[in-house]
């Protein structure tokens, strides 16, 4: 799909979204990932069709399931939000555990020009999955109803958020310390498989002074920090 990046970089792009998201939105918490814990994250549908989301998080005592898209432009988002949409459609009608659940598309580009605000709009969700399902484009959805009060409630619960690259370069990431990780893995984790630049010691001394710590080659699971990003490789 045009704008898709490396499967690698797009799976830095869910912890770069993730954590900046954490970074700029007060109590946000993310939970699971479909990384490491991706029976937290999968369905099964009404159809019979499997589907995932990127991440479940925490806001506002109520789960969020969210789908991040790093790419490298915006050609193909669309059609990966219309996806998304039938995803949080059918999750919110036949999973009545996540029926006042909110969801989120967060992506580092902007898409949808044409459409804009209304991309979140009752009109636009329900026309987008009325028509998935007339042109037999529709895996999850099946034969699901698309009733209109489940659709104006699913609107009220969903969101839009474009973290371009060039903002999370400037406010950097927030990210909770697990078992196992070091600051080395964990630039290495958010940077796509490298060390930006090839300058660790520059790094790791920024890690330092943003967290006030008196070696960042001590972390300890559960710690917040913040971590600085310097943009993805192309």
């Amino acid at each position: 799909m045009p704008g898709e990046v490396s499967q690698e970089i797009g799976r830095a792009y869910v912890y770069v979204l993730s954590g900046c998201l954490h970074r700029c939105i007060s109590g946000f918490e993310p939970l699971f990932d479909v990384y490491t814990s991706p029976e937290k994250v999968s369905f099964v549908g009404n159809s019979g069709a499997s589907y995932s989301f990127d991440s479940v998080g925490a806001y506002d005592d109520a789960e969020v399931l969210i789908e991040y898209k790093g790419y490298s432009n915006g050609d193909g988002l669309l059609a990966s939000y219309r996806e998304f949409l039938e995803k949080a459609y059918c999750t919110s009608v036949q999973f009545s555990r996540h029926s006042h659940d909110d969801f989120w598309f967060v992506t580092n580009v902007p898409f949808a020009s044409k459409a804009g605000r209304e991309i979140v709009s009752p009109k636009f969700v329900r026309d987008t999955l009325t028509s998935m399902q007339s042109r037999s484009e529709s895996r999850i959805l099946g034969e699901t109803p698309i009733d209109d009060g489940y659709v104006r409630r699913l609107c009220e619960r969903l969101a839009v958020v474009i973290l371009t690259d060039s903002f999370i370069k400037l406010i950097g990431i927030r990210y909770r310390v697990r078992s196992g990780d070091s600051v080395w893995r964990l630039v290495k984790r958010i940077h796509g498989g490298r060390i930006p630049g090839g300058n660790f010691g520059y790094i790791e001394s920024q890690v330092r002074d943003a967290n006030r710590l008196e070696d960042a080659g001590h972390i300890q699971a559960g710690q917040l920090i913040l971590l600085p990003w310097y943009g993805m490789a192309k």
